[in-house]
């Protein structure tokens, strides 16, 4: 850039440099959410796809790049090799660019962990600035691996352009840096996988350009993925959850609710059709207008159980969720009623926002047993389950509906539960197919 002479005198330094970070594509962990930083896992296909692309997208934009810096671990060095081969620069591979260190917990699921080792995993999700797996790092200690590495190359980058390919952890590190952020607040900045933060530097400090930039189309995929390197959802902290089941008969959502809401100390608000069942109904002795009249009926009733509980003050646990009605809705063949139709589903989207998680609890992991009350017909049961499950994923998705994983055990699903309704942050991707 030019300057006039007046202009170019009173500047304390012309010099910029200009650090363009990269977060890696999505990683492989096998469909199961898994804590690990140093462990050397592949990208999926979708991560891949990811890495072509922006590779692409940065040698179109920037003809100046002067090195690649990259982390030692795949997931990054598929797009840092690729791009300073195409650039015709120096790759410098440092392991100083690694992400935080898991330890003991390296390539673990966290269902696994929460159920072993539930306080020492919530105390690292609320003290995550300071608080390492045994043999670990915390995020103190990467920040200063991250910054002392950064300090002690200065010279070397000073006025250049530079394309570092890290972590979400590494690149936290800088943003604190940067954005002079304590480190007990990093989960407030939280790019996506594969997207790019600029950061230009000068003498009188740092400027951000841009934070998390979608360089390339980022799918939102597994929640295994966004969250193994830290990130979490941010539940709200002035006043009690208020969370939806999900599923269908047979799941486990009534033991579920009722011991959530014992534990979480939340209002229960119970399934309406199951406590007409025990009571004697027959579903098959209705008619068509009285089986549509008892989903809105029930629909009503869910609605103004949670809204007395928010006027009350307090928080719920809900055993169905509004697109449990309109999986009902279109299961019992009312779709061709389309102006009601149309209705429904309105309310139900609107009615979303409400809650801060709808967890959708895992078909086949409990047996169906004929109880009087549900049918132990399988295909029944799994098409409500497909219904619903497509519903969540199309009307709902991220961050509020949560998929559980294959638990069998009411401890155990109570402490996946805990664990994440208790933790702190800021980006939210939680389903798994």
């Amino acid at each position: 850039m030019s300057w006039d002479v007046v202009t170019d005198q009173a500047l304390p330094s012309r010099e910029v440099t200009h650090f363009h970070f990269i977060r890696h594509g999505r990683v492989d962990t096998g469909g199961v959410r898994m804590a690990y930083g140093h462990s050397d896992l592949p990208l999926t296909d979708e991560g891949l796809r990811q890495s072509r692309e922006i590779v692409d997208a940065i040698v179109e934009q920037f003809d100046d790049v002067a090195l690649v810096l990259s982390s030692d671990l795949q997931r990054a060095l598929a797009i840092a090799q690729p791009l300073s081969e195409r650039l015709g620069v120096e790759l410098g591979v440092e392991a100083a660019l690694r992400e935080q260190s898991m330890g003991d917990w390296e390539a673990t699921p966290w269902a696994e962990l929460t159920a072993n080792h539930i306080d020492d995993v919530r105390r690292f999700w609320s003290e995550y600035h300071s608080m390492a797996p045994p043999n670990g790092e915390s995020l103190e200690d990467l920040s200063e691996r991250v910054l002392a590495f950064f300090a002690q190359n200065q010279a070397a980058f000073a006025g250049r352009r530079v394309v570092v390919v890290a972590h979400i952890g590494v690149i936290r590190a800088i943003l604190c840096k940067a954005l002079d952020l304590p480190l007990d607040q990093a989960l407030r900045v939280a790019p996506l996988p594969s997207t790019h933060t600029w950061l230009m530097h000068a003498e009188s400090g740092f400027v951000v350009q841009c934070m998390g930039e979608r360089t390339v189309s980022v799918g939102m995929g597994p929640a295994e993925d966004a969250r193994t390197e830290g990130d979490a959802p941010q539940m709200p902290k002035d006043r009690p959850a208020r969370i939806a089941l999900s599923g269908s008969a047979g799941v486990g959502k009534t033991s579920l609710g009722q011991a959530l809401s014992t534990t979480l100390g939340l209002r229960y608000v119970p399934e309406g059709m199951r406590t007409r069942l025990e009571r004697g109904l027959d579903l098959r002795a209705l008619g068509h207008d009285e089986l549509k009249a008892l989903i809105l009926a029930l629909w009503q009733e869910q609605k103004n159980a949670e809204d007395q509980a928010i006027e009350a003050g307090e928080g719920f646990v809900s055993d169905r969720s509004p697109l449990d009605y309109l999986a009902f809705w279109m299961t019992y063949g009312f779709v061709h009623d389309v102006a009601a139709s149309e209705k429904l589903y309105r309310e139900v989207v609107d009615r979303i926002a409400l809650y801060d998680r709808i967890i959708l609890l895992p078909f086949g992991v409990l047996p169906l047993e004929a109880d009087g009350v549900r049918t132990a017909n399988a295909w029944i049961q799994r098409r409500f389950q497909a219904t619903v499950h497509g519903l969540l994923e199309e009307e709902v998705g991220l961050p509020r509906f949560v998929q559980m994983p294959a638990i069998l055990s009411l401890e155990k699903r109570v402490a996946w539960c805990v664990d994440l309704l208790t933790r702190a942050g800021e980006y939210a991707v939680f389903t798994t197919r």
